[in-house]
């Protein structure tokens, strides 16, 4: 029987991954810091479900919907493994109407989409959510983009930028170029946003998947030179008010860009000047999702290959296309395994933070000594406590001691505990042995 299973090759899909041990810990740790901080900005937890009606998902996501994976139930119903977390919040407060407004929640869960696995594409990933639904408000822009900074410094990352920019933006140099129509308006949104997560060829790649998206070559080219100038414009001027007041020229005062212009003025003047520094306006950031209306937003870190790490904005007509509720709404993501890579590549997880005080329980009798228990429910009023079950060699112990991160062996000899330093800890070696030596059993 154990031979059939040796010969067996096992595997799990590609783009899903494994979490084991020291790892899991890490992944905790992270989300941990995500959720203290989206609650200490007043953003309360919620669960969805994992599968949702394929229905509820058709029509936001552009060409995001080629990642969708499809499943039909016994019911000959349409399901879909959820492709994001915002969608599904969309569902929430259209199907309960009465939940106070503004809704603030965040939810931290998996989501599925059938993408070319890499480096930075999973298949399955999990998304930390913050949105706040009900309100039309541009202090809402605000809170979360101060809260995605304090994340992000949180998380121990210094050399990063949040890109930002705004739908209207986009609209405009499509109106400055020459497109009219929705059709070629979101021909340039998705080439911009293509080029920016797939490819690595820069304003060649946004050529490229403009053509793709049957935007005339002569427009093609145009859109490059006015994003060349757009960006050596702004590059003139250091100051980001400075920079919005040369938008509104270089749009010769469009309707599009003059709203997009008083939203940017307004937001950044309330972002304190340490929030600032790491902002950048980039025209060719637009976000793959066609829910979004206004404000958008990217964090990157510097360092990194891995590409975005946050990401969100404004969609004040995702509500309504999904149910019957007309409601504004705002909020961003992180993308966890992104992130883990970022701050595993860079080193930026504190290992020390994440050791909690572990005692590993081991007896170096042949036969298991029940005192063992006492010993561990005593100890369990204060610590985390392992037990070791199997008769071994004491070096197998110390090993299975090193793997789990435990700081202390106790070793029972005869009647006696014997305390053994895994990982030095004075402190907490000299409070354990004043709990073994004040137990009476002992």
């Amino acid at each position: 029987m154990i031979s059939n299973l040796n010969e067996k090759t096992l595997s799990i899909p590609e783009g899903t991954e494994d979490v084991l041990g020291i790892d899991m810990r890490y992944r905790e740790h992270i989300i941990n810091i995500i959720k203290g901080v989206y609650e200490n900005y007043g953003f309360n937890p919620h669960k969805t479900p994992i599968l949702e009606y394929l229905e509820t998902f058709n029509g936001h996501h552009g060409e995001g919907e080629k990642l969708f994976f499809h499943i039909k139930d016994k019911n000959e119903k349409f399901l879909i493994p959820r492709y994001d977390l915002t969608v599904p919040l969309a569902r929430v407060v259209s199907m309960y109407p009465n939940i106070p407004r503004p809704y603030k929640r965040y939810q931290i869960g998996p989501s599925f989409r059938d993408d070319q696995p890499g480096k930075s594409h999973f298949r399955e990933f999990t998304q930390c959510d913050a949105d706040i639904i009900g309100s039309d408000s541009l202090l809402a822009e605000i809170d979360i983009t101060i809260m995605a900074h304090e994340l992000i410094n949180k998380l121990g990352i210094k050399n990063f930028v949040l890109k930002i920019n705004h739908r209207l933006l986009i609209q405009a140099l499509a109106l400055k170029v020459g497109l009219n129509t929705k059709e070629e308006h979101l021909g340039l949104q998705r080439a911009l946003d293509y080029a920016d997560k797939v490819s690595k060829d820069g304003l060649q790649g946004i050529k490229n998947k403009l053509i793709e998206n049957k935007i005339p070559l002569n427009i093609a080219n145009q859109i490059l030179i006015e994003i060349e100038c757009f960006s050596n414009l702004l590059a003139q001027y250091e100051d980001l008010q400075n920079q919005i007041s040369q938008i509104e020229k270089f749009f010769n005062y469009c309707l599009s860009s003059t709203k997009a212009t008083a939203d940017l003025k307004f937001i950044l003047s309330y972002l304190p000047k340490n929030v600032q520094s790491n902002i950048k306006i980039d025209l060719t950031l637009a976000r793959g999702a066609d829910y979004y209306t206004g404000y958008i937003l990217e964090g990157l870190v510097i360092d990194s290959e891995i590409g975005a790490i946050l990401g969100g904005g404004r969609y004040n007509n995702l509500v309504s296309a999904v149910g019957n509720l007309n409601e504004p709404g705002v909020g961003l993501a992180f993308g966890l395994e992104r992130l883990l890579s970022v701050l595993k590549s860079l080193d930026y997880i504190d290992k020390n933070i994440l050791l909690p005080h572990k005692i590993l329980l081991a007896d170096a009798n042949e036969e298991f000594h029940p005192k063992i228990f006492h010993i561990a429910r005593e100890l369990r009023k204060y610590y985390d406590v392992d037990i070791y079950y199997n008769h071994t060699q004491f070096e197998d112990i110390i090993h299975f001691a090193q793997e789990n991160k435990h700081q202390i062996i106790i070793e029972l000899i005869g009647d006696r505990p014997f305390i053994h330093s895994v990982i030095e800890n004075e402190t907490f070696k000299l409070e354990v042995t004043d709990i073994l030596n004040s137990l009476d059993f002992i």
